[in-house]
């Protein structure tokens, strides 16, 4: 397991790779990218599980079967990604190795398969959605923490309010060093946020231009993610703390 580590001489907390600020915005763009093909195509959420709920509960209010199960499924097959990517991470680790650019280009692959699929039009726009929500459900549950930050790809209720609560006490603020890292915080969660929201923005914009080009775009970061994970120097420094509390 990887832990945050602390430098003695300068106090720096250095926490690992997949849990960096800037691996967590681009994580977050993916799942904007992902939803915006699967709500444009079949109408239900790849990642954003609530929504999925939500409109189930509109659905059947309003006799909408076919949609209850669409959104049914999604939901199921996003727990069966985590569930699954629970059971590879585990076995991983256990073996004493790394999981974080194995799971990323496995991700990666499934997503370009499903964009392959979509694009010649040989598959269901739903069979490819539920692919789509496996891997989704699959990459939150891997890779859900960012400095204590369950984005989980992404909790964006939770990102909201702890957003905000920041920002209010950036403005009534404890201590000075209170809030620099009360702003520092704010800053991550805000481009989390707007990281999400801009993913979804250029995947249905892609998607206007090329068929199934947000799914393309999503395995592409995703693949150089994992670029950059198998890369690094230290290999230990680079999966999160899958079991470590959240601060």
């Amino acid at each position: 397991m990887t832990i945050a580590r602390s430098d003695p001489g300068t106090r720096v907390t250095t926490f690992p790779f997949m849990e960096r600020p800037m691996v967590g915005i681009l994580l977050a763009a993916i799942a904007g990218m992902l939803n915006a093909w699967s709500l444009a195509e079949t109408g239900t959420f790849a990642t954003v599980q609530s929504g999925n709920l939500v409109t189930a509960g509109y659905s059947l209010a309003m006799g909408d079967w076919s949609h209850i199960a669409r959104a049914l499924a999604s939901i199921l097959c996003f727990g069966l990604g985590a569930g699954v990517n629970a059971i590879v991470v585990t076995l991983l680790i256990r073996s004493g190795r790394t999981y974080s650019g194995p799971v990323l280009f496995v991700q990666a692959g499934i997503i370009l398969v499903l964009g392959a699929l979509a694009t010649a039009g040989v598959a269901p726009a739903m069979v490819v959605a539920l692919g789509v929500s496996f891997v989704a459900g699959s990459q939150g549950n891997a890779f859900h923490r960012d400095h204590g930050m369950l984005y989980g790809n992404i909790a964006v209720t939770f990102v909201v309010q702890s957003f905000f609560s920041l920002l209010g006490r950036v403005l009534v603020p404890s201590s000075a060093a209170g809030r620099r890292v009360d702003a520092q915080s704010a800053l991550i969660y805000g481009g989390v946020l707007i990281a999400f929201a801009a993913g979804a923005a250029l995947g249905f914009l892609i998607d206007t231009l090329f068929t199934a080009g947000s799914l393309w775009a999503a395995a592409g970061i995703t693949l150089i993610v994992g670029l950059i994970a198998v890369t690094r120097r230290d290999p230990q420094s680079v999966d999160p703390a899958q079991n470590a509390p959240t601060p």
